[in-house]
């Protein structure tokens, strides 16, 4: 069960020199085909931070093809998670570990935000049986190895502003913010997919599938995940779909889950935008974001396919022209 204290660094005095801490928050302007993420990668051992910051605006293949891209590595790690600012204009502030964050970033090129996550619900622990169906099963391996020992993600309300090259939008979206700790290797990474649909307030469904494109085109099987629908949270026993891909982009798809509950959903979506992100060295995230349709009503949220640049090249012949 995921308590504040998580909300903090993690590291103890032996942790490996590898030992990683995620924090990833996004936004979006769906009128507007935007979409933005924000990723910070600590790693406190060694004292370094990078910090990526990307909005999204089209559907291209190239990074640099994006309305805003600024990454930085080799920056210096903070001392708290709970309050941080980074030389790269981005500041972090949890006003309520876990329930509550202000997000604030002045870049380049006349953009900026403020940004303020409000929680919708209780962190949901992929490590805990008690609240995740899937997790007994991933105790002592855990998927990804050590690197998701500690997991957790948090569905909630976005609101702010946000300034994109000197254009004024208005941010007020539901989406998911996670994070993880433990030992992260920069080589020969698992894959995954990780998919996140919001219907305003009433439905997100949340999923985390296994990967693997070079011997199949759908969806791998299920690693984590919940509905949250009517303010009730409750993890995935099944999913399943269907993918169709360009440039290995996600550009559609058809997914089938069900909960502890029974409650079955049947969800489609197509890419708005999208390109090929790369906030971790060894790792590609095919990201897409999507509009979502689940029995009539109009959702929005990422479809990002998350790769192993040792898995791209090893299986290079087989990936052609996916």
């Amino acid at each position: 069960m995921i308590a504040r204290e998580h909300a903090e660094f993690q590291f103890g005095a032996d942790a490996s020199y590898d030992w990683c801490e995620t924090n990833f928050f996004p936004f979006s302007v769906p009128e507007a085909c935007i979409s933005g993420s924000i990723y910070v990668l600590s790693r406190p051992k060694l004292g370094v931070a990078m910090v990526d910051v990307l909005v999204q605006d089209r559907i291209a293949p190239a990074w640099e093809a994006q309305a805003y891209v600024d990454n930085q590595q080799h920056l210096p790690c903070p001392t708290s998670l709970l309050r941080y600012a980074f030389p790269n204009g981005l500041a972090v502030e949890a006003v309520d570990p876990l329930s509550h964050y202000r997000i604030r970033y002045e870049g380049i090129d006349d953009t900026a935000f403020e940004l303020d996550f409000q929680a919708l619900m209780a962190p949901f622990d992929m490590n805990d049986p008690a609240i995740d169906p899937t997790a007994a099963g991933r105790i002592g391996a855990g998927w990804g190895g050590a690197a998701f020992s500690g997991h957790y993600e948090i569905t909630g309300r976005i609101t702010g502003r946000l300034r994109l090259r000197g254009r004024e939008y208005a941010v007020d979206c539901v989406d998911t913010l996670d994070r993880s700790w433990g030992p992260r290797k920069e080589r020969d990474n698992g894959n995954a997919t990780w998919i996140h649909g919001s219907f305003a307030e009433k439905l997100t469904v949340h999923a985390f599938l296994g990967l693997d494109p070079a011997a199949r085109s759908g969806f791998g099987p299920l690693i984590s995940g919940y509905v949250l629908e009517d303010g009730v949270v409750s993890g995935l026993v099944s999913a399943q779909g269907a993918v169709e891909r360009h440039a290995g982009l996600p550009m559609s798809n058809h997914l089938q889950v069900e909960d502890a509950l029974g409650r079955r959903h049947e969800l489609t979506a197509a890419a708005i935008n999208g390109c090929v992100w790369a906030p971790f060295p060894s790792m590609v995230y095919a990201q897409s974001f999507m509009r979502w349709n689940c029995a009539g009503m109009l959702g929005f949220g990422v479809q990002q396919d998350v790769l192993s640049r040792s898995y791209l090249t090893r299986n290079r012949d087989a990936l052609n022209g996916t």
